[in-house]
């Protein structure tokens, strides 16, 4: 199991060349690291493959690049998260409307997710919040000790057992009950720092 689901940096890089001027690099970098995995991960439910899903990652991006100078968020209107959900679905019917002779779009898609789009919020939820768990962990990790960083991740995160991890790392099981004591309450705290970055993003 990997908590990163989605490392393109290729992508990365071309979604930073394409929308962010000098001035507000950080600041894309900052909004594509928050978001990117999310994208991802929503257009990657809807049946697209990773590299149509890629290209979904770039669009949203170019259409944030585009709306967010005079996009005012309004919590009384909805969470962020489904205006993004609603622009990558669009994006999404868009493309598979473009390729409806592809060999590869099954018949049936569009009654599939149509009876899918009940659990869609769910899903979202869960993708919404592993997002900002990656986006945590990448920034705790720097502060920690690599070893102890790697033990939590594959203890607290990847869920092995802990005697595979004392084994791995060289650790005994009060080590590592420390260990996970300390990062579980930094990462919290991190964890609800990013999601509150994440529902309401600043103008650039």
């Amino acid at each position: 199991m990997t908590y990163r689901h989605f490392q393109n940096e290729s992508t990365r890089s071309s979604v930073l060349r394409a929308v962010a001027d000098t001035e507000n690099e950080a600041a894309w970098q900052r909004l594509f690291d928050l978001y990117a995995g999310f994208v991802f991960s929503i257009a990657r439910s809807k049946g697209l493959n990773d590299a149509d899903a890629d290209d979904i990652v770039q669009v949203v991006f170019t259409d944030l690049a585009r709306n967010l100078p005079t996009f005012q968020y309004d919590r009384a209107k909805g969470k962020f998260r489904a205006y993004l959900s609603g622009l990558v679905n669009w994006r999404v019917m868009d493309k598979l409307k473009v390729g409806k002779r592809d060999t590869d779009l099954k018949a049936s898609f569009w009654e599939e997710a149509k009876a899918a789009s009940s659990g869609d919020d769910g899903f979202a939820e869960r993708e919404w919040q592993a997002a900002a768990l990656e986006e945590a962990l990448r920034r705790i990790k720097p502060d920690v000790n690599p070893e102890h960083y790697a033990a939590f991740v594959a203890s607290a995160i990847e869920g092995q057992d802990t005697e595979t991890v004392m084994r791995l790392y060289g650790i005994s099981s009060d080590n590592l009950y420390q260990i996970r004591k300390r990062l579980t309450a930094k990462l919290r705290e991190t964890v609800a720092s990013v999601l509150s970055e994440m529902d309401a993003p600043d103008s650039m």
